[in-house]
Protein backbone atom coordinates (compact mmCIF):
# COMPACT_ATOMS: atom_id res chain seq x y z
CA UNK A 1 0.00 0.00 0.00
CA UNK A 2 2.73 2.21 0.96
CA UNK A 3 4.60 1.94 -2.33
CA UNK A 4 1.73 2.75 -4.33
CA UNK A 5 0.41 5.73 -2.68
CA UNK A 6 4.51 7.04 -3.51
CA UNK A 7 4.15 5.63 -6.94
CA UNK A 8 0.79 7.85 -7.35
CA UNK A 9 2.46 10.92 -5.40
CA UNK A 10 5.43 10.70 -8.11
CA UNK A 11 2.88 10.22 -10.92
CA UNK A 12 1.01 13.19 -9.82
CA UNK A 13 4.27 15.32 -9.72
CA UNK A 14 5.34 14.22 -13.12
CA UNK A 15 1.82 15.47 -14.54
CA UNK A 16 2.17 18.84 -12.75
CA UNK A 17 5.75 19.77 -13.72
CA UNK A 18 5.85 18.09 -17.56
CA UNK A 19 6.20 20.57 -19.91
CA UNK A 20 2.89 21.51 -21.18
CA UNK A 21 2.85 19.19 -24.15
CA UNK A 22 -0.69 17.65 -25.04
CA UNK A 23 -2.68 15.24 -28.03
CA UNK A 24 -5.61 16.98 -29.39
CA UNK A 25 -5.93 13.57 -30.93
CA UNK A 26 -3.06 11.00 -32.43
CA UNK A 27 -1.72 12.80 -35.25
CA UNK A 28 -1.28 16.47 -33.38
CA UNK A 29 0.46 17.34 -30.35
CA UNK A 30 1.10 21.09 -28.72
CA UNK A 31 4.31 21.83 -26.79
CA UNK A 32 4.30 25.02 -25.16
CA UNK A 33 6.83 24.24 -22.70
CA UNK A 34 8.32 27.16 -23.74
CA UNK A 35 7.56 30.62 -23.41
CA UNK A 36 6.45 32.95 -26.75
CA UNK A 37 7.07 29.89 -28.36
CA UNK A 38 4.23 27.12 -29.59
CA UNK A 39 5.45 23.72 -31.18
CA UNK A 40 2.81 21.57 -33.16
CA UNK A 41 4.35 18.47 -34.20
CA UNK A 42 1.90 16.80 -37.00
CA UNK A 43 2.40 12.93 -38.02
CA UNK A 44 2.10 13.16 -41.48
CA UNK A 45 1.67 9.47 -41.85
CA UNK A 46 -1.92 9.77 -40.04
CA UNK A 47 -2.78 13.03 -41.16
CA UNK A 48 -1.12 13.19 -44.42
CA UNK A 49 -4.04 13.91 -46.48
CA UNK A 50 -5.59 16.49 -44.42
CA UNK A 51 -2.87 18.81 -44.82
CA UNK A 52 -2.93 21.53 -47.28
CA UNK A 53 -2.76 25.19 -48.16
CA UNK A 54 -5.97 27.33 -47.86
CA UNK A 55 -6.17 30.37 -50.37
CA UNK A 56 -9.09 33.26 -49.28
CA UNK A 57 -10.45 35.14 -52.07
CA UNK A 58 -9.52 38.37 -49.93
CA UNK A 59 -7.13 39.49 -47.50
CA UNK A 60 -9.27 37.42 -43.99
CA UNK A 61 -7.63 36.37 -40.88
CA UNK A 62 -6.27 32.84 -39.39
CA UNK A 63 -9.42 33.14 -36.85
CA UNK A 64 -11.62 33.78 -39.47
CA UNK A 65 -10.57 31.05 -41.52
CA UNK A 66 -10.87 28.64 -38.88
CA UNK A 67 -14.00 30.03 -37.24
CA UNK A 68 -15.88 29.90 -40.71
CA UNK A 69 -14.72 26.58 -41.47
CA UNK A 70 -15.70 23.89 -39.01
CA UNK A 71 -13.41 21.00 -40.99
CA UNK A 72 -10.50 22.87 -39.86
CA UNK A 73 -8.73 21.36 -36.84
CA UNK A 74 -5.90 24.45 -37.21
CA UNK A 75 -5.16 27.12 -39.31
CA UNK A 76 -1.50 29.18 -39.46
CA UNK A 77 -0.66 31.85 -41.84
CA UNK A 78 1.14 30.87 -44.92
CA UNK A 79 3.10 33.64 -47.48
CA UNK A 80 4.13 36.30 -48.64
CA UNK A 81 1.41 38.66 -50.35
CA UNK A 82 1.22 42.60 -50.61
CA UNK A 83 -0.72 44.17 -47.60
CA UNK A 84 -1.82 47.28 -49.39
CA UNK A 85 -3.03 45.40 -52.83
CA UNK A 86 -3.82 42.27 -51.43
CA UNK A 87 -2.02 40.62 -54.32
CA UNK A 88 0.37 37.61 -53.81
CA UNK A 89 4.01 37.48 -53.64
CA UNK A 90 4.50 33.77 -53.64
CA UNK A 91 3.24 30.85 -55.34
CA UNK A 92 0.75 28.13 -53.82
CA UNK A 93 -0.53 24.92 -55.49
CA UNK A 94 -3.66 23.25 -54.37
CA UNK A 95 -4.98 19.75 -55.98
CA UNK A 96 -2.19 20.27 -59.04
CA UNK A 97 -3.25 23.84 -59.85
CA UNK A 98 -1.60 27.00 -59.39
CA UNK A 99 -3.53 29.25 -57.68
CA UNK A 100 -1.67 32.05 -56.72
CA UNK A 101 1.50 33.24 -58.37
CA UNK A 102 3.88 36.32 -57.79
CA UNK A 103 3.02 37.59 -61.76
CA UNK A 104 -0.59 38.64 -60.69
CA UNK A 105 1.34 41.02 -58.80
CA UNK A 106 2.74 43.04 -61.54
CA UNK A 107 4.54 45.88 -59.53
CA UNK A 108 6.60 43.37 -57.89
CA UNK A 109 7.39 42.11 -60.76
CA UNK A 110 8.82 45.25 -62.64
CA UNK A 111 10.17 46.60 -59.66
CA UNK A 112 12.25 43.21 -58.86
CA UNK A 113 13.43 42.94 -62.49
CA UNK A 114 14.60 46.22 -62.30
CA UNK A 115 16.74 45.35 -59.09
CA UNK A 116 17.79 42.29 -60.38
CA UNK A 117 15.80 40.20 -57.54
CA UNK A 118 13.25 38.63 -60.07
CA UNK A 119 14.57 35.57 -60.03
CA UNK A 120 15.61 34.61 -56.09
CA UNK A 121 11.99 36.40 -55.32
CA UNK A 122 10.18 33.72 -57.91
CA UNK A 123 12.57 30.91 -56.50
CA UNK A 124 11.88 30.76 -52.61
CA UNK A 125 11.67 27.88 -50.34
CA UNK A 126 8.36 25.89 -50.55
CA UNK A 127 6.46 23.47 -48.72
CA UNK A 128 5.76 20.64 -51.05
CA UNK A 129 3.30 17.68 -50.69
CA UNK A 130 4.30 15.31 -53.22
CA UNK A 131 1.89 12.54 -54.76
CA UNK A 132 3.45 9.22 -56.34
CA UNK A 133 1.76 7.97 -59.34
CA UNK A 134 0.45 5.29 -57.10
CA UNK A 135 -1.60 7.46 -55.39
CA UNK A 136 1.30 8.10 -51.74
CA UNK A 137 1.90 11.22 -50.46
CA UNK A 138 4.80 12.90 -49.32
CA UNK A 139 6.10 15.73 -47.60
CA UNK A 140 9.94 18.29 -48.95
CA UNK A 141 10.82 21.86 -48.61
CA UNK A 142 12.72 23.29 -51.98
CA UNK A 143 13.11 26.12 -54.12
CA UNK A 144 10.46 26.99 -56.37
CA UNK A 145 12.18 26.17 -59.45
CA UNK A 146 13.78 22.66 -58.20
CA UNK A 147 12.38 19.51 -59.64
CA UNK A 148 10.83 16.52 -58.14
CA UNK A 149 11.94 13.35 -57.81
CA UNK A 150 11.11 11.28 -60.86
CA UNK A 151 7.38 9.72 -60.48
CA UNK A 152 6.18 12.18 -58.29
CA UNK A 153 4.32 15.73 -58.53
CA UNK A 154 3.27 18.47 -56.72
CA UNK A 155 -0.11 17.94 -55.51
CA UNK A 156 0.18 20.77 -52.30
CA UNK A 157 2.72 23.60 -52.41
CA UNK A 158 3.16 26.95 -50.40
CA UNK A 159 6.06 29.03 -50.82
CA UNK A 160 7.55 31.54 -48.25
CA UNK A 161 11.40 31.58 -47.20
CA UNK A 162 14.05 31.86 -46.61
CA UNK A 163 14.68 28.51 -46.56
CA UNK A 164 16.55 27.01 -43.15
CA UNK A 165 17.70 23.61 -43.37
CA UNK A 166 19.32 22.10 -44.95
CA UNK A 167 21.29 25.08 -45.75
CA UNK A 168 20.54 28.64 -46.02
CA UNK A 169 21.40 31.17 -48.61
CA UNK A 170 19.40 34.76 -47.73
CA UNK A 171 20.86 36.15 -50.78
CA UNK A 172 20.14 33.69 -53.60
CA UNK A 173 15.92 33.94 -51.94
CA UNK A 174 16.88 37.56 -52.46
CA UNK A 175 16.25 38.45 -48.86
CA UNK A 176 19.63 39.76 -48.35
CA UNK A 177 21.45 42.13 -51.07
CA UNK A 178 24.83 42.65 -49.79
CA UNK A 179 27.87 45.41 -51.20
CA UNK A 180 31.13 43.78 -50.11
CA UNK A 181 30.20 42.70 -46.48
CA UNK A 182 27.59 45.05 -46.10
CA UNK A 183 24.27 44.54 -45.71
CA UNK A 184 22.49 47.21 -48.37
CA UNK A 185 18.84 46.03 -48.27
CA UNK A 186 16.98 43.22 -46.30
CA UNK A 187 13.33 42.20 -46.55
CA UNK A 188 11.39 40.68 -44.19
CA UNK A 189 13.45 41.25 -41.36
CA UNK A 190 15.28 38.68 -41.73
CA UNK A 191 18.09 40.03 -39.86
CA UNK A 192 16.15 41.35 -36.87
CA UNK A 193 14.41 39.69 -34.17
CA UNK A 194 10.39 39.37 -35.19
CA UNK A 195 7.74 36.90 -34.53
CA UNK A 196 7.86 33.68 -37.00
CA UNK A 197 5.94 31.30 -38.29
CA UNK A 198 8.43 28.17 -39.51
CA UNK A 199 7.82 24.71 -41.25
CA UNK A 200 10.26 22.13 -40.68
CA UNK A 201 10.26 18.17 -41.34
CA UNK A 202 11.96 15.13 -39.61
CA UNK A 203 11.51 11.68 -40.51
CA UNK A 204 7.24 11.24 -40.73
CA UNK A 205 6.96 14.28 -38.82
CA UNK A 206 5.66 17.71 -39.94
CA UNK A 207 6.19 20.49 -37.01
CA UNK A 208 4.77 23.70 -37.39
CA UNK A 209 6.85 26.42 -35.00
CA UNK A 210 4.96 29.77 -33.94
CA UNK A 211 7.51 32.43 -32.23
CA UNK A 212 5.13 34.68 -30.97
CA UNK A 213 6.13 38.82 -29.59
CA UNK A 214 7.05 37.28 -26.43
CA UNK A 215 10.14 35.31 -27.93
CA UNK A 216 11.09 37.21 -31.41
CA UNK A 217 14.22 35.41 -33.05
CA UNK A 218 16.06 36.43 -36.27
CA UNK A 219 16.39 33.98 -39.01
CA UNK A 220 19.65 32.18 -37.88
CA UNK A 221 18.15 31.79 -34.39
CA UNK A 222 15.13 30.38 -35.47
CA UNK A 223 17.09 28.06 -37.85
CA UNK A 224 19.48 27.06 -34.73
CA UNK A 225 15.75 25.97 -33.43
CA UNK A 226 15.20 23.46 -35.62
CA UNK A 227 18.57 22.17 -35.82
CA UNK A 228 18.08 21.23 -31.62
CA UNK A 229 14.45 19.73 -33.11
CA UNK A 230 16.92 17.36 -35.78
CA UNK A 231 14.78 18.59 -38.14
CA UNK A 232 16.37 17.69 -41.59
CA UNK A 233 14.10 20.34 -43.82
CA UNK A 234 13.01 23.85 -42.82
CA UNK A 235 11.82 26.93 -43.70
CA UNK A 236 10.18 30.57 -42.33
CA UNK A 237 6.69 31.23 -43.88
CA UNK A 238 5.83 35.24 -43.86
CA UNK A 239 6.08 36.54 -40.14
CA UNK A 240 6.27 39.36 -38.00
CA UNK A 241 3.00 40.65 -38.26
CA UNK A 242 1.27 37.73 -40.35
CA UNK A 243 1.95 35.85 -37.52
CA UNK A 244 -1.04 33.86 -36.34
CA UNK A 245 -2.26 30.45 -35.69
CA UNK A 246 -6.11 28.66 -34.29
CA UNK A 247 -5.77 25.69 -32.48
CA UNK A 248 -8.40 24.30 -30.34
CA UNK A 249 -9.05 27.67 -28.36
CA UNK A 250 -5.42 28.76 -28.71
CA UNK A 251 -5.62 32.11 -30.98
CA UNK A 252 -2.31 33.64 -31.24
CA UNK A 253 -1.65 36.69 -33.07
CA UNK A 254 1.86 39.05 -32.62
CA UNK A 255 2.65 42.50 -32.35
CA UNK A 256 -1.13 43.82 -32.20
CA UNK A 257 -4.35 43.04 -30.28
CA UNK A 258 -5.85 41.26 -32.82
CA UNK A 259 -4.37 39.08 -35.98
CA UNK A 260 -3.13 40.68 -39.53
CA UNK A 261 -5.63 39.93 -42.57
CA UNK A 262 -3.30 37.58 -44.75
CA UNK A 263 -4.04 36.07 -48.39
CA UNK A 264 -2.65 32.42 -48.01
CA UNK A 265 -2.48 29.98 -44.56
CA UNK A 266 -2.04 26.07 -44.16
CA UNK A 267 -4.89 23.82 -42.69
CA UNK A 268 -5.30 21.05 -41.01
CA UNK A 269 -8.56 19.12 -41.63
CA UNK A 270 -10.23 17.41 -38.77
Amino acid sequence: MKNLITALIALFALTIFAPCAFAARGDIQLDHSEEGIYVIKVNTKKAGTKIKPYVSDKLITSSEVFKNNKNYALVTNGGFFDILTGAAVSYVIIDGKTVETPFSNMGLIQNAAKCNRLEGILNRAEFRILESDRGALSFDIDYHFAPTEEGKSIKHSLQGGPMLLPYMNLEKESFVIKEGNKVKFQAADVLKRRERTVLALKDNMLYIIIFTNQNRVTIDEARDFCKKLGADKAMALDGGASTSLNYKDIEIFSSFTSQRRVKSFLVIER
